[in-house]
C-alpha cells in the first residue's frame, strides 16, 4: 500500500508536511538529512520541514503528512511510549529511518534486548512496534543512510514511484537485516553472482569479499545489523519461483 497524498487536495496549504523524531540512537540520519539540505533545496516549494526535534523549535508536533523516526524504541521508557503514540496520532504515514529504527542495529546487541523481559533496558525497532505498526510503511537501511539514497528516497515518495518504494516496504515487514540473513538469504541459496556490492555498502567491514571463492563472508562481531548490505544487494529482492517436488 503506497502512500499518497490525495487528502492535499481538500486543504488550503498544499505543502507536504515532513517531521522528523528521534528515539534511542546517535541522531545521525537527522545529520545526514542536514547533508542533502542543498538539494533538497529544489523541492522546498513542495515540502515543508514542520518538526524537528534538532533543526526547529517547535514544542508542539503539528499535523504531519511524512513522519521519519531514527532510532530504537525502549520498550520501559514511557517518553518513548508517548511519543510514539503522539506521532500515530499526528502523522499520515510514518517511515522507520537508519539501522536503529529499521531493524534495531547496535541496540540489538544490548544488554536484555529481548522484548519478553520488559525489566531490562530492552530496545526494539519501530517496525516491531505494535501499537504503530499499520502506519509505518517504508524502513530505510544504513548507519547512516546515505544522503543520496534518503534524498532520492524523499523524492521517489513525492512522485509515488512504486518501483523505488518496493524494496523499503519490503523491509519494513521483514526482520532479515544483518549480514547474517543476507548469507543466509542470497549466498547459500545459490543467488550470489559475486558482485561485491554487499562488501562495499558495508559501514563497518563485517562484510567482506572472498576472492577464492568469489563469494562474500561475514564477521559477525563487528556486524551491527544496519541492513546496508541486503539493500544493496541486486538479488536480494528478486521474487525468485520455489521448486516444485513431484
Amino acid at each position: 500500500m503506497f502512500y499518497d497524498f490525495s487528502e492535499l487536495e481538500h486543504s488550503d496549504d498544499l505543502k507536504i508536511k515532513l517531521g522528523f523524531f528521534h528515539l534511542s540512537s546517535c541522531s545521525g540520519c537527522q545529520v545526514v538529512f542536514l547533508d542533502m539540505f542543498e538539494e533538497l533545496a529544489d523541492v522546498l516549494d513542495t515540502v515543508e520541514l514542520a518538526y524537528s526535534n534538532m533543526l526547529t523549535k517547535k514544542r508542539e508536533i503539528p499535523k504531519l503528512n511524512i513522519a521519519f523516526v531514527e532510532g530504537a524504541y525502549c520498550i520501559n521508557y514511557k517518553n518513548h511510549t508517548e511519543l510514539l503514540k503522539e506521532i500515530y496520532e499526528k502523522a499520515g504515514v510514518i517511515i522507520a529511518t537508519g539501522a536503529c529504527a529499521a531493524f534495531g542495529g547496535i541496540r540489538r546487541l544490548s544488554v536484555g534486548a529481548q522484548a519478553p523481559q520488559p525489566a531490562h533496558q530492552a530496545f526494539i525497532p519501530i517496525t516491531q512496534v505494535g501499537f504503530i505498526q499499520d502506519k509505518v510503511k517504508y524502513a530505510i537501511p544504513g548507519c547512516p543512510p546515505n544522503p543520496s539514497l534518503l534524498y532520492n528516497f524523499i523524492i521517489a515518495l513525492l512522485e509515488v514511484d512504486k518501483e523505488f518504494l518496493e524494496p523499503f516496504e519490503f523491509m519494513a515487514k521483514s526482520s532479515k537485516a544483518c549480514g547474517c540473513d543476507l548469507i543466509e538469504e542470497v549466498v547459500n541459496k545459490g543467488l550470489c553472482a559475486g558482485c561485491g556490492t554487499c562488501s562495499s555498502a558495508c559501514p563497518t567491514r563485517a562484510m567482506e569479499f572472498n576472492f577464492l571463492v568469489q563469494k562474500p563472508k561475514l564477521n559477525p562481531s563487528t556486524c551491527v545489523s544496519c541492513g546496508s548490505c541486503l539493500a544493496a544487494c541486486p538479488q536480494s529482492f528478486k521474487v525468485y519461483p520455489q521448486p516444485l517436488y513431484i
